[in-house]
């Protein structure tokens, strides 16, 4: 390799380094409510037509980029749990959150995701966190 090329390359490298690596650590996290949800209206409910539906929507800050979506609830087999904990946007014990969805609105920049709750008999308690930067 050419001197001048190595200089080149050292200078690249240290150009690069001064920038800091965008890493999860630098993400921002706003925390939604835990929101109380009351068992499915009519039973056997094996759909979404007869489940109770629970809307979940957090307004970003104005400049904010969004990043994930963190999905809370205290759905378990066979109890539910005490607290809520992280299950994603998957069918735990009867109950699902729709893949969120964000977009600009007359609110600014919204997430938003519905939950699904198909048993009777007992509360559920759920929650979602966005991360954005």
């Amino acid at each position: 390799m050419k001197l001048s090329t190595l200089v080149q390359f050292a200078t690249l490298l240290i150009m690069l380094s001064a920038f800091p690596a965008h890493s999860q650590s630098t993400n921002k996290i706003m925390h939604g409510a835990i929101i109380k949800v009351n068992g499915a209206r009519t039973q056997p409910c094996r759909s979404d037509g007869c489940a109770t539906r629970e809307e979940l929507s957090i307004a970003l800050p104005a400049g904010a980029h969004y990043v994930a979506t963190h999905y809370f609830t205290n759905a378990d087999t066979p109890n539910d749990r005490a607290d809520v904990y992280e299950t994603g946007a998957t069918e735990v014990a009867s109950g699902r959150f729709t893949e969120a969805v964000h977009g600009m609105n007359n609110h600014g920049q919204e997430v938003i995701t519905v939950y699904y709750y198909n048993r009777a008999g007992r509360s559920r308690w759920i929650s979602i966190n966005v991360e954005y930067q």
